[in-house]
């Protein structure tokens, strides 16, 4: 990793033609660091990380904040009863999982009994987080389910909800975060093509309707 002056990723173009995103491993580190400082990541801490290499969570949400901070990381491609298994037996202290997770541990026998309260910090986000999804992780006993904003070209976090599906708007250090009349958010002086509502603080959708984006309705 050391020796790449950039992380370059491909979008799925779901919303649009696929596009190449060029990061500097310099931006991808100060990412990081911003999501070690946001969970209070330390040494002592266990990561359980079901993010592959090809996407932007995986070097500022998960992987890369464990190896900075020092933290143990558990790694494995995500199945039901493997991600079970695996946190039973490490007990991790920071999760990072998306509504489809959930769903498909939701559908295992050992989910009514899987006792979450090891996780001080959960990172969810990529898509319309529900309250009644927080709150089915919080009745699990995670301590914060913290719903991250950003995107493929603004890594998270950029804008964060904490047990709550709506989103507080002060930014992260290293963000400006504006929003147009009609609700559309520009980070940094880039349109997102993300529309919010702006009274309830919450996500609504895209500019562009695709099937199987990120930020669907």
């Amino acid at each position: 990793m050391e020796n790449m002056s950039s992380l370059i990723l491909h979008t799925s173009g779901s919303t649009s033609e696929p596009k190449e995103i060029n990061h500097l491993w310099d931006k991808i580190q100060w990412c990081a660091n911003q999501s070690i400082t946001e969970i209070g990541l330390t040494s002592q801490d266990i990561v359980l990380d079901v993010f592959p290499g090809n996407v932007i969570a995986h070097y500022t949400v998960t992987a890369l904040p464990a190896k900075i901070s020092g933290a143990t990381l558990i790694s494995s491609n995500f199945n039901a009863y493997g991600y079970i298994k695996l946190f039973n037996k490490y007990r991790p202290t920071y999760i990072s999982l998306l509504p489809p997770h959930v769903a498909l541990l939701e559908k295992t026998k050992e989910w009514q009994d899987l006792d979450m309260s090891c996780v001080r910090y959960m990172v969810t986000g990529s898509q319309i987080i529900s309250q009644q999804f927080i709150n089915t992780l919080r009745d699990k006993g995670v301590q914060v389910v913290a719903n991250w904003y950003g995107m493929t070209e603004m890594p998270p976090p950029v804008l964060i909800g904490y047990n709550s599906e709506a989103f507080d708007f002060n930014p992260k250090s290293g963000y400006t975060v504006e929003f147009t009349s009609d609700g559309e958010c520009v980070i940094n002086g880039f349109a997102t093509g993300d529309m919010f509502d702006i009274t309830e603080r919450k996500f609504l959708r895209r500019r562009v309707t695709a099937e199987n984006s990120t930020w669907k309705r």
